[in-house]
């Protein structure tokens, strides 16, 4: 991850493709809490690790944090998901057998996959919190260009 991050850094990517918009299926999270999101996310303040993202990205709600932690998040999904096909191919292409592979490929659903689900379970709801403010912002400014 820490090439890819340097890359990113480098580069600054869109990350404006389609495939980051929420599915249907996606909008409520269901799918993503019948697959353990929710006990990753204990897993990751357990491990405090949720602490020290949220020191160097804290969320607060206003539009500029919101659309930070929205693009971070892309960012991230982007980056565990390169990373996990990479896993992916060396584990089907050069590992002699699945029984060889099998703690590359569980790690590589702990560290990559998971992450990529638990950033698609919280866009969403970043979208719903920033249309609200951004519709807040549009009333305000409204209100307030007719009351000068």
């Amino acid at each position: 991850m820490a090439w890819y991050t340097a890359l990113v850094a480098l580069s600054v990517p869109k990350l404006n493709s389609r495939y980051f918009n929420s599915y249907r299926f996606e909008q409520e999270g269901r799918i993503y809490e019948y697959l353990g999101v929710h006990f990753y996310r204990k897993l990751l303040v357990w491990t405090g690790w949720e602490k020290v993202s949220r020191k160097a990205n804290p969320i607060r709600k206003d539009l500029a944090s919101l659309t930070t932690a929205d693009r971070n998040s892309r960012t991230s999904e982007a980056g565990h998901l390169v990373i996990a096909v990479i896993v992916f191919a060396v584990a089907g292409l050069v590992m002699r057998s699945w029984s060889e592979a099998r703690w590359l490929l569980v790690l590589n659903v702990v560290l990559n996959i998971y992450p990529v689900l638990l950033q698609r379970f919280n866009r969403p709801r970043y979208r719903r919190v920033l249309v609200a403010l951004q519709k807040n912002a549009a009333v305000q400014n409204k209100h307030g260009s007719l009351i000068k």
